[in-house]
């Protein structure tokens, strides 16, 4: 009971975001069900723009791994306390874990799209980007980025409207990045916002519903102090 009711003030309190979140999820699973993953990758890729291949590669380093732990760091450095930085690597944790189980043992022969593309398909393609053929499903990079606004959304104290649309806009240019530049199908990177979703809600309840030592409502630096200070005296 005291789950749900927990999982309840949560919705309450990010509505928004979790609402739009969750429209995009439900309607997202349409394509699927359409097209075959190739047959709607080449509709997608049927647009581009010399702006977009100038921003596209920059953008889809946002959801990389380095940004997500740089984030990690510079909440740290903030002063955050012990619980939310646990909340944090722990998203982390659990997305990465099921993303390479995945990734490289139950999909593991899953192409990408330039392996399973005929050789003399015209296909709008970015200089400069590499273009790997293998580990294809589910995409690292949408579960990545979806675990992060997700960890934002839910540790951020203010809970204004605008920041939710901010980043949910953030992940879908992310997203959309992977299959422009020709790394991911869509579905992909669809399976990979569920997993990034769901890794950043079950850390976040599982943390902030424990109760726990003291020292988990303290901040990094006061954990790092009391411990120095306890080793200076022992030695």
């Amino acid at each position: 009971m005291k789950k749900i009711r927990t999982i309840k003030i949560i919705w309450h309190e990010n509505i928004l975001f979790f609402y739009l979140i969750t429209s995009l999820l439900v309607i997202g699973i349409f394509p699927l069900f359409v097209w075959d993953k190739v047959a709607f990758f080449k509709l997608l890729k049927q647009w581009h723009h010399p702006m977009v291949d100038c921003i596209a590669p920059y953008c889809t380093w946002l959801g990389d791994g380095i940004t997500y732990l740089s984030f990690l760091c510079i909440v740290t450095l903030l002063h955050a306390t012990c619980r939310k930085a646990i909340v944090i690597a722990g998203s982390f944790g659990i997305m990465s874990m099921v993303v390479q189980l995945l990734k490289r043992v139950f999909f593991r022969g899953t192409l990408r799209p330039m392996a399973l593309l005929p050789v003399d398909e015209p296909l709008h393609l970015v200089d400069g980007v590499s273009l790997p053929i293998d580990f294809s499903f589910p995409s690292g990079h949408a579960a990545t980025i979806f675990s992060l606004i997700s960890v934002l959304q839910l540790l951020y104290s203010s809970k204004k409207n605008i920041y939710s649309l901010i980043l949910l806009g953030i992940a879908l240019m992310v997203v959309y990045s992977r299959i422009y530049l020709c790394q991911h199908f869509y579905t992909d990177v669809y399976v990979g916002a569920w997993i990034g979703t769901m890794a950043a809600v079950i850390a976040y309840i599982s943390v902030m519903d424990y109760n726990g030592p003291s020292w988990l409502d303290r901040s990094i630096y006061f954990l790092l102090y009391t411990h120095g200070k306890r080793f200076s005296i022992k030695k």
